[in-house]
């Protein structure tokens, strides 16, 4: 039963057939298209071909050559929702009216769907929320490379990483892709760890203000030097084994990263860890992963959190190996180098 203001609207389904080991049409099929005809919506399905498809479609969206429709939904895990995003965006002006964004998880990464309706909800559960949910503002990361310009601006609503969190989401997305979703969730944890790979980098971020009552899961910005460069912003130059930025709680995998963030507060959680306190062995580094399940590593004192609007990473290379590591966006393998992210706020809208 939705609301009457979203009866007979119309929506954009797109399918990634491949998603979920092979499950995508079968949800659309057993799932999707019963519960929208149930609901009196309209839609049309788009399976995608491969990667950009998504993004080229929803690029004629916002163009207006396709649609026009009240939702676009992606079928599928967190990439091909951040392929959706910047075709959305890929030429947005303040005046542009885009539709809201949602979600139904086929895929192995589902962080957005479980942040938004809650963990492992499934695809029956999640469609029911979109029915009968309605739009809600999210904050969206825009990315930029200030030394390649050419290569624009880079959106995400969901997670940025690198160090140990990239290294498991390209183990995941590549490397052990093959062995299918239960396996390689289990074995990728126990790859990163094993190694405990650190990078040298530095990071400049501009500090927000946080909440009276959350102040104690949070690290005093003031304990980070003044950026050179910046005087508005702290610098943390020293070796990482983790660095990320989440503007939801779930990361995926059963993984709460930044249980604290809101989508809508104009600001991202940052997660460091950082030799700051002295290397961190592997029997800490397991600790570490298993208590971000329920986001109570938060309280570990080797675990740095702060929230910022504006953040700078110079990603250096590893210890031991000399590797330059991985830079993602939602899973999604960006090129590494230097880049800044700046939160634009309430910038897209997801129904929830």
């Amino acid at each position: 039963n939705p609301p009457k203001s979203l009866k007979y609207k119309k929506f954009l389904v797109l399918v990634n057939p491949n998603a979920g080991a092979g499950m995508g049409k079968l949800t659309y099929t057993e799932v999707i298209k019963p519960m929208l005809d149930k609901a009196k919506m309209g839609h049309e399905v788009v399976f995608t071909c491969g990667p950009g498809h998504a993004s080229q479609v929803c690029r004629e969206v916002a163009e207006g050559s396709r649609g026009p429709y009240d939702c676009v939904i992606s079928a599928s895990g967190d990439g091909m929702l951040h392929e959706c995003l910047n075709g959305l965006l890929a030429n947005v002006s303040a005046d542009d009216k885009l539709p809201p964004l949602a979600v139904v998880p086929v895929g192995s990464g589902n962080g957005v769907a479980d942040s938004l309706y809650g963990r492992k909800c499934g695809p029956h559960v999640a469609l029911e929320k979109i029915i009968s949910g309605k739009p809600s503002d999210v904050d969206v990361m825009a990315m930029t490379y200030p030394n390649k310009p050419e290569l624009g601006v880079i959106y995400d609503l969901h997670f940025f990483c690198w160090a140990v969190f990239s290294d498991h989401d390209f183990l995941t997305e590549n490397t052990l892709r093959w062995i299918g979703p239960m396996l390689k969730m289990v074995l990728a944890p126990a790859i990163v760890i094993a190694r405990m790979t650190w990078y040298s980098g530095v990071l400049d971020f501009a500090p927000v203000e946080v909440d009276k009552d959350l102040k104690k899961h949070y690290k005093d910005p003031k304990s980070w030097p003044e950026s050179p460069d910046d005087k508005t912003m702290r610098r943390c130059d020293d070796w990482f084994w983790c660095m990320a930025a989440g503007n939801l709680k779930e990361a995926g995998g059963d993984l709460a990263a930044t249980p604290h963030v809101r989508q809508d507060e104009g600001a991202v959680d940052i997660l460091m860890v950082t030799k700051k306190k002295g290397w961190v062995s592997r029997f800490r580094g397991l600790m570490i992963f298993l208590q971000a399940e329920n986001g109570e590593h938060t309280d570990f004192d080797d675990v740095q959190i702060v929230k910022s609007n504006r953040f700078r990473l110079k990603p250096g290379r590893s210890r031991f190996r000399n590797s330059p590591g991985h830079l993602q966006l939602s899973g999604q393998e960006q090129e590494n180098g230097e880049v800044i992210v700046e939160v634009r706020s309430g910038m897209m809208r997801v129904m929830k």
